[in-house]
């Protein structure tokens, strides 16, 4: 089982291959690290998304909101997902891309949806997966996304954020888990709060 997390979470990492830019409002980032910061990300290198987002914007013109990293701590709390995955698997939310890469390492997963609300994400992040026979990027909000009727997935797996200015990201992804209730079978965010899943009539992981 320790091999296997180790897999999962090697794969899942952001290739040396993507370079740092910026597009929109969005930057992907490759901080140089010291011995002591690298012991903390797990690895000798570490990949940021980061937005320029209202809440930042006193911080100075180089500063942006961390959305996400490919540190050992972050893709750790993605490991319900991999772990439980097979069959058709819906991903809302595609941030650097690295769900998805540890899902495309995890044999028993058939076919990837995944539901990106940002063109830009969608553009530079997505591209690597815009010919993949077993990915499907799909341009939209998750909470008003609809699938066709009658599809289903096994498991959904919701990677969504949120500005501090707009809802708190434990009501966007209850609200999100409401949606796709009727369309998966178990379904998981990488952060819940215990009274949520204490209550949730259904199977959740995460």
């Amino acid at each position: 089982m320790r091999d296997d997390i180790q897999r999962l979470l090697t794969a899942a990492r952001v290739p040396d291959t993507v370079p740092p830019q910026t597009f929109g409002l969005w930057s992907i980032r490759r901080p140089l690290l010291n011995d002591w910061q690298a012991r903390r990300v797990g690895w000798p290198t570490q990949t940021r998304l980061e937005r320029y987002t209202l809440a930042v914007k006193m911080a100075g013109p180089s500063a942006g909101e961390l959305v996400m990293e490919d540190s050992r701590r972050e893709l750790s709390r993605h490991l319900p997902c991999w772990l439980n995955a097979h069959g058709n698997v819906l991903v809302t939310g595609l941030g650097l891309r690295c769900v998805v890469r540890g899902l495309l390492a995890c044999l028993k997963v058939e076919h990837i949806d995944v539901v990106e609300i940002d063109r830009g994400i969608l553009r530079v992040v997505g591209a690597e997966f815009a010919r993949h026979p077993k990915v499907t990027l799909h341009h939209g909000d998750a909470l008003t996304w609809a699938p066709v009727p009658g599809e289903r997935w096994t498991l959904g797996w919701h990677d969504l954020w949120s500005e501090p200015t707009e809802a708190h990201l434990s009501l966007v992804h209850a609200r999100v888990l409401m949606r796709f209730a009727p369309h998966c079978d178990v379904q998981g965010a990488w952060q819940l709060p215990r009274w949520l899943k204490r209550r949730w009539p259904t199977p959740l992981i995460g």
